[in-house]
Formats: C-alpha cells, sequence, structure tokens
C-alpha cells in the first residue's frame, strides 16, 4: 500500500515539475506604426520593424501553444495517476 501512495504522489508531482519550467513565453512590444504622412524611409523602416514583430509574434503564440499542450498532457497524467488510486483503493477494499 505505500508502494502504491509513493506512486501516486510521483505521478501527480512529476508533470508539475517538467511544467512549469517549459512556460516562460513573453509577448513581444508591438512596434509604433510610421504616421499616414511618413516618408519613404521612415514608412521601410516600419515594414522592417512590423516583419519582426511578426516573426516574434509566431514565436510567442507556438511557445502558448506548447504550454497549452503541456498543461493538457499534465492535466491527463494527473487523472490517469488519480484513477489507478482510486481503481486499486476499490480493489483492496473487496
Amino acid at each position: 500500500m505505500r508502494k502504491l501512495l509513493v506512486l501516486t504522489l510521483a505521478l501527480w508531482l512529476l508533470p508539475l515539475a517538467s511544467g512549469w519550467a517549459d512556460c516562460t513565453c513573453r509577448e513581444p512590444s508591438k512596434p509604433d506604426l510610421p504616421a499616414v504622412k511618413s516618408n519613404a524611409e521612415e514608412m521601410e523602416k516600419g515594414g522592417k520593424e512590423v516583419d519582426a514583430y511578426i516573426n516574434k509574434m509566431r514565436s510567442y503564440r507556438d511557445c502558448l501553444l506548447q504550454c497549452v499542450k503541456s498543461a493538457d498532457n499534465d492535466l491527463s497524467s494527473v487523472v490517469s495517476g488519480w484513477n489507478y488510486t482510486v481503481d486499486m483503493f476499490n480493489a483492496g477494499k473487496k
């Protein structure tokens, strides 16, 4: 019975330890858009800043999606561990 409790505790803590460290996504700062009456040089500079922002935002979005996937895996692991523990507990009562 003690081994079962240790196993259950390990199943609960393992996903938490791995998921906590992975989710450090940082949202990029939005660029300042050029004024409507900007010259060609300002528009070119603004375009480059927007392109850089798009790339950073895509990386940020991918990081968030990975965090959600990790959270789903953690949730499934805990639920599976709990269900196993309940099944083993109920089997021991018979």
